[in-house]
């Protein structure tokens, strides 16, 4: 952004795409413009809502925030709720170590039934272990606890478009390759439930297994473990939900896209080491540790 008579710099860009969140956006708009120890710009992007969102952003005058109208629903939305220090904290990680480009934020989550802390220990991942972190999901990755450096996310060019779901992880995959992360303990961030929320579309997890897999291409072959560990939930799930056309759908698709074979107890073996190594190397000891994939994995 540049510099307006008047004005400073932001030290810091949110980014907030919206769809169809009227009801929940001037909560999550408040929270970020709380955020009274830091200079920072607001976008708030909505993807062509049809919910009255335009006449709402439409009513705010705080200079911080900028809208962008979009033509056409571009891929996942959020309206969570920051938390005091939720920009502070990640620009002070960064100030220190010249060699991130990425922090990762604890937060609260409200489910359904109760709300709990979903705290990730304080461990500072070099870039290599970062990376391995990612594909073999050691640690939770929600676009909300996402902070990068700007020159690094340009030069991965972003999140991927064909992407609706593991869009988040797949960009950091990317973004890792640029340097390391840190992962901040202190909860910067609230989850609330909603129904509508992506994440929770579970018959539609099979399809976007299936296309992360055709962006990361590993998975379904040098690490091949870890795409049928991924699939394998996916099935898991279908069956426990009771989603029976999903389940056929996503055997058919999983098999045709090489990350499940027809050797079920080779399938379970896979499940079972990876699951093992995930519970084992997700601790904070371990993972402080951690250097990239078992040398039998490589």
């Amino acid at each position: 952004m540049n510099d307006v008579p008047g004005t400073r710099t932001p030290d810091i860009s949110v980014v907030l795409a919206t769809y169809d969140r009227r009801h929940s956006l001037p909560r999550a708009i408040a929270s970020v413009l709380a955020q009274d120890d830091v200079r920072f710009e607001l976008i708030v992007v909505d993807d062509a809502s049809r919910d009255g969102t335009a006449d709402y952003l439409a009513t705010l005058c705080d200079p911080r925030v900028r809208t962008i109208a979009a033509e056409r629903n571009g891929g996942p939305d959020s309206d969570d709720v920051y938390l005091p220090r939720r920009l502070a904290a990640p620009l002070a990680a960064f100030a220190a170590d010249a060699g991130l480009v990425c922090t990762l934020s604890s937060a609260i989550r409200h489910d359904r039934k109760r709300s709990r802390e979903a705290r990730i220990p304080a461990v500072r991942l070099a870039a290599l272990a970062f990376e391995w972190a990612l594909i073999c999901d050691l640690v939770p990755v929600e676009a909300t606890s996402i902070t990068v450096r700007r020159e690094a996310a340009l030069a991965v060019g972003g999140f991927c478009e064909r992407l609706r779901l593991i869009e988040d992880r797949e960009f950091l995959i990317r973004l890792a390759r640029h340097g390391g992360a840190q992962l901040l303990s202190e909860p910067l961030w609230e989850k609330f439930w909603g129904d509508d929320n992506l994440s929770n579309d579970w018959a539609k997890a099979g399809s976007g297994l299936v296309a992360y897999a055709r962006e990361r291409p590993e998975i379904a072959g040098r690490y091949r473990k870890i795409g049928a560990y991924l699939a394998t939930k996916v099935l898991v799930a279908d069956l426990r939900l009771g989603l029976w056309r999903a389940f056929w759908r996503d055997l058919a698709a999983l098999r045709a896209a090489e990350l499940i074979d027809f050797d079920i107890l080779h399938l379970i073996r896979n499940h079972r080491e990876v699951g093992q190594y995930r519970r084992v190397m997700s601790g904070a000891e371990r993972l402080a540790r951690l250097v990239g994939p078992p040398v039998e994995w490589r």
